[in-house]
This record gives structure tokens, C-alpha cells and sequence, in this order.
């Protein structure tokens, strides 16, 4: 027992510090040596133990500043990381609002008068750029303009060759457009990064009705369903879409599932185009589709005659309301009318009443002055009397 707690204690001896003399000697500290009874034995035992507290402490002290370090190396990387993808996007920016900027100075024509029409908020409802040049700089320019634009409710981008970039800008737009009804993208080169953000923005906009994306590339020929994918789960969540035409996108049955399973949640798709995609997209999925998409047709309907039968009673109220209101009036204007004569009868009654008092009055002063006469008459002739009988 004395020998293996003496094996442990030299195990951990070098854990004491050296003595240098003159950088060139070294000693080990002194080791105080005691005779092997009970007493000593404990005495080794516990400085065995603290000399392995004592280098368990050291070894924790280690590795916490290990890691603090490697955490700290971490974040520095972490840093210049996104320092660097700041700047690459600040550079990005920069570069996109130069070539923006070089080709509004170069644009001449008709997209020249649609942007200036969509930011004055006065352009037609109807906008098709058909003839038009359209690169990803000037759809950029389109869809900036359309941003805050509520007076366009349709825009037709079919055949312009439109990419993933120009999918992302026409997403951004979306997400912040409050009136677009109708967006028209046949015949481009949509991809699935275009799908994706299509999918994040139509679960942040409730103004868009009808959204064509026939013959593009959004699941790249059938290999990535990703985009599909995304379009579906903002299904769930979109209340405004009416119309989704998917056909000729290589769409197969793993985005097929996904597809039937938000068109079923959605209340308000009333047609859904899948024609022309691949052919493991089956049968019964696209008949659980159309089952859908007949009842949301069925509910609307419901909801259009529900509609024309409050509008019809509402009409109705209303012609009741008028007719009402109508003899009302007639009443009030009967009943004005009588008010009026009765107040024109007390009228002439009182101008014929005041005429009355005038002639008695005109009658009684003449009256008065003729008997005035003949006082004063009568008083002249008694006057003359009086003379002759005098005489």
C-alpha cells in the first residue's frame, strides 16, 4: 500500500516547479522524506490528492482558454466572413445601380414612356411590353417603377427571355406591390431560384389574381423540384390567387404531392394548369386536383349567387327605401302646398282687413272735415245774423 501511494505521488511530483541557478543548473524542490507508518501514508495521500486537484485546475484552466480562443478565432472568421459578404453585396448594389443607371440614359421608346407613366401613377391598366427590348437591367427598371405603382392591374412579360435574376426582381416586386392583379411569364427561362422566391413572395401578396409561368425551366428539366416545391407551401398561405398555370415545367410526382396537398387546403384557386409536365405525374393526383379545384369553383359560385342575392334584396330595399322616401316627400310637399294657401287666405284676409280700416278711416276723417265745414259754415252764417239784428 506505502509503494503505489509512493508511485502516485512521484506521478504527480513534476507537477512542482523547478528550481534554475544561473539559467544553467536545476534542482527539483526538496522532498521530505518520512518514515512509511499510518501517519505518513495519510500525509501522502492527501498531497497526492491535491497535487491532481492541483493539475485537474491547471488542465481546466487550459482548456477554458483553448476554447476561448478558438471562440474567439471563430468569431473573428465569423466577421470577416460577413464583412466580406457585405462588401460583395455593397459592390453588387453598386455595380446593378450603375448598369441601371447607364441604361436609363440609353433607353429610348416605348419602355421609356411605361416607366414614366408607372411612377406618375397614371399608366394603363393593361401593360404589355410586346416589342419591347428587355434585358435584366431594364426589368429591373420595370419592376423598381412597379413597386409602388397602384394604377397598372396587368403586366405581360410572355416571351422575353426572362432568367433566374429576372425571377428574383419580378419576387421583389411582388412583395411590395399592392395592386397587380395579373402577371403574364409564358415562354422565359424561369428557374428554380426564380420558383423559390415566387414562392416566398406570393405568401406575403394578396393582390395578385392570375399568375402564368407555362413553359419555363422552374424545375431544371426535371431535376430539382425545389422551386415547385416552394410554390406549393405558399399555397397554404396565399388567399388572393385565382389562376396558377404550371404546364410544360417538367413537373414530377414528388412536387405532384406536394402540389395536391396545398391545392386541397386552398379555398379560393379556381383553375390550375399542369398539362405537359412529366410523366410520373399521375393520374390520380391530377384527378385529386381538379376535384379541388371543382369545389373551390362550386364555393365560389355559391358565394357569386349568395352575393347577387344580397345585391338583388339590397335593391330591392333600397327601391322600397325610395318609394318611401317619395311619398314622404309627396306628403310633405301636400301638405306644404295646403300650409300655403291657408297662409295666403290669412294674408288677403288681413290686406283685405287693413284696407278695410283704411276706407273707415279715410271715410270717418272725411266725415270729420265735412262737418267741420259745416260747423264753421253755420257759425259764419249765425255770425252775419248777429250783425243784421244788431243794425
Amino acid at each position: 500500500m506505502a509503494g503505489v501511494a509512493t508511485d502516485d505521488l512521484a506521478a504527480y511530483d513534476e507537477e512542482e516547479d523547478d528550481v534554475r541557478l544561473d539559467g544553467a543548473l536545476v534542482f527539483k524542490p526538496p522532498v521530505e522524506v518520512l518514515p512509511k507508518t499510518k501517519r505518513t501514508e495519510e500525509l501522502q495521500k492527501r498531497k497526492i490528492e491535491e497535487l491532481k486537484q492541483k493539475k485537474e485546475a491547471a488542465e481546466n484552466l487550459r482548456r477554458k482558454k483553448e476554447q476561448e480562443e478558438a471562440m474567439r478565432r471563430k468569431e473573428e472568421q465569423l466577421a470577416k466572413k460577413q464583412k466580406a459578404m457585405l462588401e460583395q453585396k455593397r459592390i453588387e448594389q453598386e455595380r446593378k445601380r450603375r448598369e441601371e443607371e447607364e441604361q436609363r440614359k440609353k433607353m429610348e421608346g416605348g419602355l421609356d414612356q411605361i416607366l414614366d407613366a408607372l411612377t406618375r401613377n397614371v399608366s394603363a391598366l393593361h401593360i404589355t411590353v410586346c416589342g419591347i427590348e428587355l434585358g435584366s437591367v431594364r426589368l429591373r427598371l420595370l419592376t423598381r417603377a412597379l413597386e409602388s405603382n397602384v394604377s397598372c392591374m396587368s403586366m405581360d412579360l410572355n416571351r422575353k427571355e426572362l432568367c433566374d435574376e429576372d425571377g428574383t426582381s419580378l419576387a421583389d416586386m411582388l412583395e411590395k406591390n399592392c395592386s397587380l392583379q395579373k402577371l403574364e411569364c409564358e415562354g422565359n427561362n424561369l428557374g428554380v431560384r426564380a420558383a423559390d422566391a415566387l414562392g416566398e413572395a406570393l405568401k406575403k401578396n394578396t393582390s395578385l389574381r392570375s399568375l402564368n409561368l407555362e413553359s419555363n425551366n422552374l424545375t431544371a428539366s426535371g431535376n430539382d423540384q425545389k422551386g415547385v416545391i416552394k410554390l406549393a407551401e405558399a399555397l397554404h398561405e396565399n388567399t388572393s390567387l385565382r389562376v396558377l398555370m404550371l404546364s410544360k415545367n417538367g413537373i414530377t410526382a414528388q412536387a405532384g404531392e406536394h402540389l395536391v396537398k396545398a391545392i386541397e387546403a386552398n379555398e379560393m384557386l379556381t383553375l390550375v394548369d399542369l398539362s405537359g409536365n412529366d410523366p410520373s405525374l399521375s393520374v390520380e393526383q391530377l384527378r385529386r386536383i381538379d376535384a379541388a379545384i371543382q369545389r373551390n369553383r362550386e364555393r365560389a359560385s355559391a358565394i357569386r349567387r349568395s352575393e347577387r342575392r344580397e345585391r338583388f334584396a339590397l335593391y330591392n330595399e333600397e327601391f322600397k327605401c325610395r318609394q318611401h322616401y317619395m311619398q314622404v316627400e309627396a306628403m310633405r310637399l301636400e301638405i306644404e302646398a295646403h300650409e300655403e294657401r291657408r297662409l295666403n287666405r290669412m294674408k288677403a284676409r288681413f290686406d283685405k282687413w287693413v284696407d278695410d280700416i283704411e276706407d273707415r278711416k279715410r271715410l270717418e276723417k272725411e266725415k270729420i272735415e265735412e262737418l267741420e265745414r259745416d260747423a264753421a259754415d253755420r257759425a259764419a252764417a249765425n255770425a252775419s245774423k248777429g250783425k243784421k239784428k244788431r243794425k
